[in-house]
């Protein structure tokens, strides 16, 4: 199933946009390509600590994102939708990259990096079972995915508008390997405490099988938001602006 997503994105004039002075550039005729824009996207992000509304970049500290719908797991282990809305993602910013390759002829970049910690803050509804167990509930929730190893590929296409030239990415093959996941469900069963400091020690006693099996969702939710976050920006900003 398709997971549902929902950003919230700037709205900016339709002209082409210029990057901010702060934002540096690369070359694509640099022979150390890959390694600029490894550099520049890097510092880009440390500067997200505030929106961009002129290149229609969000503010990352937090990553406010509407709507995440997770589906239920493929096994045994957990079948269970999560529906998360009014999130907050803490640490995206904090990315630091391994690998960029940005390959133009062929239309796709490449990008591997890790994420110290993400701590995802949002309003939940849960239905369904853990390990045969039932679990309902709605509130307040909390995830954290520390040493979280990411990657990802984004083919592009090249759109020509007004003399300039815009990518369109679709971003596919996103992965998300954390080493360390903890859940804290608020709420559950109406606020029973008792049942749902049960769940709750379920879900983080067996926090890896119980991740693996929702992974899928979180993997293609999150990717499809940095798909739109990258072509918020590259709808406003042309690759002539980017890599002059």
């Amino acid at each position: 199933m398709k997971p549902a997503v929902g950003v919230l994105l700037l709205v900016a004039s339709i002209h082409a946009a210029k990057l901010p002075p702060s934002f540096k550039k690369c070359n694509r005729k640099d022979p150390n390509l890959n390694q600029c824009i490894l550099k520049a996207s890097e510092d880009g992000l440390r500067q997200l600590t505030k929106p961009f509304p002129s290149i229609g970049l969000p503010n990352f500290d937090p990553l406010e994102v509407t709507e995440l719908t997770i589906g239920a797991g493929s096994d045994a282990v957990v079948n269970l939708e999560q529906k998360f809305k009014d999130c907050k993602l803490y640490g995206i910013d904090k990315t630091t990259f391994s690998k960029f390759e940005a390959d133009f002829p062929n239309k796709n970049f490449k990008i591997v990096g890790v994420i110290p910690e993400i701590k995802m803050l949002c309003q939940y509804e849960l239905s369904g079972k853990v390990l045969l167990l039932p679990v309902v509930g709605q509130g307040p929730s909390t995830i954290i995915l520390k040493s979280v190893k990411v990657a990802l590929d984004a083919p592009f296409e090249e759109i020509p508008k007004d003399g300039k030239t815009y990518f369109k990415f679709s971003v596919t093959n996103f992965s998300l390997d954390p080493e360390v996941i903890s859940f804290d469900f608020e709420n559950l069963f109406n606020g029973d405490k008792t049942l749902g400091d049960n769940i709750n020690k379920v879900l983080n006693d067996n926090n890896k099988e119980v991740f693996a099996d929702v992974k899928d969702g979180y993997e293609k939710g999150i990717g499809l938001i940095l798909e739109k976050i990258l072509n918020s920006m590259f709808t406003k900003v042309s690759i002539e602006e980017a890599y002059d």
